[in-house]
């Protein structure tokens, strides 16, 4: 399913959100160290020149320039003995092929000839999708074995008698510590040791290197770390090999939260299905129960009408008028009653009258309906009056 603009967009913003969050922590909390450093390496310069008169300040500069060039060159300008060992002899350039394809980057050695960087670009082309098939792979041997391990371990906790969805938190819990106890815990504890590192530049180390992030400030087996070369040749593919599973590792993990993530997705499509179905539902329901008001309401007027219409025919068979009368009638005289819309009961006052006297169907306040006058009293024709007593 393709991720609609809207949702790219509110994580375009979260993400630009997160980035000025870390720029003013990240400023915050190094500006002040920087600044310090500055004012701490111009004040060595200083003493530097009062102390060695016979060296000018443009001699010490060029020096300071060959000993960073040598620096971002990967050469440690230190005298110790163990330095003067060649960075590309085969434990290190093995250790480098594999920051390489594997995208950390340490950043500590490069290649600095034309050949060396036109050959790193071919070999990170290939090298970095081959590896992404071997860490899939490992990756999934890594879940299949945390799989199985898990099955047991819910096997024994289902005998505690707890719901599913705790089950599977906590054996998803117990895989993701037992990881990192062994690709975390313990790497920070050997790291410490051999490198001389402490607690928290180790676990920096470990933490930057399997997100792949490789800033290249700690390196194993670099700056201080064994004296033995025959030890560092190998110390640093072992380092490598940890570095391999461990990749895998967290590959599995982010895929495990990958698939929460989509239940979790798919559920509240469900969710979000079954509201709509109801609400849907409801509205049908409300739309047919007005269209049935409706509906009742037409029948009912109409059943008034029609009952009108039958008392009016019933009144007129009880006082005999037949249509040939009602053919001879003028037009003043049709104008007779057709309002009566309910019974003869629901009037007590009604009064129907065939008196021939002259001004006899005016006296007690009648009132004449549907427009007769007296005259068409003389003619002995009838005229339906109501009297407001």
């Amino acid at each position: 399913m393709v991720m609609r603009w809207k949702t790219v967009s509110a994580i375009f913003f979260l993400v630009v959100l997160y980035l000025i969050i870390g720029a003013t922590v990240f400023k915050a909390l190094e500006q002040p160290h920087e600044s310090s450093q500055k004012l701490a390496i111009l004040t060595q310069k200083l003493e530097f020149l009062a102390n060695h008169t016979c060296v000018n300040s443009s001699e010490l500069e060029d020096l300071v320039k060959q000993v960073v060039s040598a620096v971002r060159a990967g050469v440690n300008p230190s005298g110790k003995a163990s330095n003067q060992t060649s960075i590309w002899d085969i434990s290190s350039s093995f250790f480098f092929a594999g920051t390489v394809i594997t995208t950390i980057g340490f950043g500590n050695i490069s290649p600095h000839t034309e050949g060396g960087r036109i050959f790193c670009i071919i070999y990170a082309l290939l090298g970095i999708p081959l590896f992404g098939f071997l860490l899939a792979g490992v990756g999934d041997q890594l879940g299949t074995i945390f799989g199985k391990g898990i099955a047991k371990v819910e096997k024994m906790i289902v005998k505690w008698k707890v719901s599913q969805t705790k089950i599977r938190v906590i054996s998803t819990l117990i895989f993701i510590l037992f990881g990192c106890l062994i690709f975390v815990a313990l790497p920070v504890v050997i790291f410490k040791h051999i490198e001389g590192w402490s607690t928290l530049e180790s676990i920096y180390f470990v933490v930057i290197t399997l997100t792949t992030i490789g800033f290249g400030d700690f390196v194993a087996g670099e700056k201080g770390g064994p004296e033995n070369p025959e030890f560092l040749n190998y110390y640093k593919p072992v380092v490598l090999f940890w570095i391999l599973v461990g990749l895998a590792y967290f590959a599995a993990v982010l895929s495990m939260i990958g698939d929460w993530f989509r239940v979790i997705s798919k559920k509240t499509k469900e969710e979000v299905g079954e509201f709509r179905a109801h609400a849907a539902e409801w509205t049908a329901n409300v739309s047919a129960e007005f269209k049935e008001t409706r509906r009742r309401l037409s029948v009912d007027i109409y059943d008034k009408f029609q009952r009108a219409a039958s008392i009016k025919r019933k009144l007129s068979s009880e006082l005999g008028i037949n249509t040939s009368l009602n053919q001879e009638l003028t037009p003043g005289k049709r104008a007779l009653s057709t309002s009566l819309c309910e019974d003869r009961e629901a009037y007590p006052n009604l009064t129907l009258s065939l008196s021939p006297i002259r001004g006899g169907l005016a006296r007690n306040g009648s009132l004449y309906l549907n427009g007769l006058s007296p005259d068409y009293a003389d003619r002995r024709e009838i005229a339906i009056i109501e009297n407001f007593k």
